[in-house]
C-alpha cells in the first residue's frame, strides 16, 4: 500500500492511500479553515455541501457505505455552478466537483474512492 500526504497536518492535509485497485482518503483539520488564513472556503461550509448532497439520496452518515450516482451528483454542482452569482461561490463549486468526481462514496468522515 501507498501513502501521499498533501498539506500540513497541523492545519489542513490529505492523506492518501492507495493498493491494487483502491483508494482511500482521509481529510484531517486541525484549523476552522481549509488551508491557511487566506483561504476563503470553511470547513463548515464544506461539509455542510457533502451532508447535503448525501441527505438527498435519503442515507445516513452511521457506519455505512454509501454509492452515489455520478452522474447525478456532476449534474447537481454543474447546474449550482452555473447559475453561481460570483466568481468566489463558483470556485467553492469547482472544488465540490472536483472532490466529488474523486469520491463518489463515502463512510463517516473518510472518503472511499471505488474503482470504476
Amino acid at each position: 500500500m501507498a501513502n501521499l500526504i498533501f498539506g500540513e497536518p497541523s492545519l489542513f492535509s490529505i492523506n492518501i492511500s492507495t493498493d491494487d485497485r483502491f483508494a482511500s482518503v482521509s481529510i484531517f483539520c486541525a484549523s476552522e479553515e481549509i488551508g491557511d488564513s487566506s483561504e476563503y472556503v470553511l470547513l463548515s461550509t464544506f461539509i455542510s455541501l457533502i451532508k447535503n448532497k448525501i441527505d438527498n439520496y435519503d442515507y445516513s452518515l452511521s457506519n455505512e457505505l454509501f454509492n452515489l450516482e455520478k452522474n447525478d451528483v456532476f449534474s447537481y454542482v454543474v447546474d449550482g455552478f452555473e447559475k453561481a452569482e460570483s466568481w468566489r461561490e463558483s470556485q467553492r463549486l469547482e472544488s465540490i466537483l472536483i472532490t466529488l468526481n474523486l469520491a463518489p462514496c463515502f463512510d463517516g468522515e473518510t472518503f472511499i474512492l471505488l474503482s470504476t
